[in-house]
């Protein structure tokens, strides 16, 4: 089965993993920026940290098995995935349900590329909503 994200959190996948190293500066990320200082690293990290947190929060319930880099649109991030458990994440008539129950109230970071008012924790329902999934196929 196939789903779409959407975010309105930066979930930038960077590669940035790991504490600073004043070592391996100075280097550009996997989206091309450049890494110069901590600044920038703690920044890149925090991006990549968010991605690693909706990533597990879809790897809960069965393994992704193809999964795309995330792209930003008008302040939302989005990336598609497949998985080859049908209905893992909920029953036909609501194939999101357990990711979005799963999702719900969970901490993000804030302050990078996304809107600075943003909620910092995942928001499923209601005028504060700031994560979607739906299925493509």
């Amino acid at each position: 089965m196939k789903f779409i994200c959407k975010t309105l959190f930066d979930i930038t996948a960077t590669g940035v993993t790991g504490h600073y190293k004043s070592s391996r500066v100075p280097f550009r990320d996997s989206t091309g920026n450049n890494i110069e200082n901590e600044a920038t690293w703690n920044r890149a990290r925090n991006q990549q940290r968010n991605w690693e947190t909706i990533t597990q929060l879809i790897g809960l319930r069965t393994q992704i098995s193809e999964l795309h880099t995330p792209k930003k649109d008008n302040s939302i991030w989005s990336f598609e995935f497949e998985v080859e458990t049908p209905y893992a994440f909920g029953p036909e008539e609501n194939p999101t349900e357990m990711l979005l129950s799963d999702s719900a109230g969970v901490p993000m970071l804030v302050g990078l590329g996304n809107n600075k008012n943003l909620t910092p924790f995942l928001v499923v329902t209601g005028n504060e909503q700031n994560i979607w999934f739906d299925i493509l196929q």
